[in-house]
Parts: structure tokens; sequence; C-alpha cells
């Protein structure tokens, strides 16, 4: 029992640290957001660079979307094996 509450300790340690909002990443995509915005307003091609940075800041915004999903999965991985940790504790006790 005391294996399990140890458990369950840990896991909630961890979902409160996984659990934040990740200030930094949200700030990064909205600088990117801006970034792509300025570039479509520029008002030359500049031989083809401008088009090219558009589509690679495009591939930065997903890979940072791709990333929030995956922390996010995983959050709720751990969310449910708390869970299960919690029940099984609940069913020893009675």
């Amino acid at each position: 029992m005391r294996r399990t509450m140890l458990g369950v300790g840990i896991l909630a340690f961890a979902v409160a640290v996984r659990a934040e909002d990740n200030p930094e990443v949200r700030a990064a995509e909205n600088d990117l957001r801006s970034a792509k915005s300025h570039l479509q307003a520029a008002p030359h091609d500049y031989a083809g660079h401008r088009k090219e940075a558009v589509e690679h800041v495009d591939k930065a915004l997903n890979h940072v979307r791709e990333g929030l999903a995956s922390v996010e999965g995983k959050e709720k991985r751990v969310e449910k094996k708390e869970q299960r940790l919690e029940h099984r504790d609940e069913r020893l006790k009675k």
C-alpha cells in the first residue's frame, strides 16, 4: 500500500509539472505567426526567398503544434495511470 501511495504521489507531481501551459512555446508560436504575417506583407518577393521563408515558418509552426500535442498526450496517459492507481488503492482499503 505504501508503494501505491508513493506511485500516486510521483504521478501527481509529474502531472503538475507537465500541466504548465508551456508559456515559452506559446510565445514562440505567437512570434512565428507574427513573422509570417510580416513576411507576407513584404512588398517584394526577394528572388523567391520570401516565399521560402514563409514555408519554413509554416513548418516551424507545424512542429510547435505537434510538440504541444505530444505533451498533451503524455499528460493524458499519466492522468490515466494516476486514476488507475487511486482506484486500486481504494479497492485495497476495502
